[in-house]
């Protein structure tokens, strides 16, 4: 299990790198391969793997070609850490406290029906 998740960390290393070496934008990568941009994202963050078919059309937007990029995943798998940090990541939302008598506003909500 652990080899496939450093799969996932070296593909979205190799596939952010090379994106913004080019200067592209997430949303312009998955316009340009026909997918979400929140795909892009989540294999950017190594949340989710890739097809073939998808990294070929890849590939050819990021001008590199697949088994060009195939080598430099197998090398970031090489040298890169045993246990890959976070690449991109941001602060999940914590859900929202449900509303209770003793906080804000439901106590004034009550109070302005029980006045009408």
């Amino acid at each position: 299990m652990e080899r496939n998740i450093r799969v996932l960390w070296a593909t979205a290393k190799v596939i952010g790198d090379t994106r913004n070496a080019l200067g592209l934008s997430q949303t312009q990568l998955a316009d340009f391969t026909g997918v979400a941009r929140s795909f892009i994202s989540c294999v950017e963050r190594g949340d989710s793997g890739i097809s073939i078919d998808t990294l070929l059309q890849v590939a050819k937007i990021l001008h590199v070609d697949a088994s060009e990029l195939m080598r430099r995943i197998e090398e970031e798998l090489k040298h890169g850490p045993e246990r890959p940090q976070k690449i991109i990541g941001r602060p999940r939302k914590t859900p929202k406290k449900e509303k209770t008598p003793e906080s804000g506003n439901a106590g004034q909500r009550r109070s302005k029906k029980a006045a009408k």
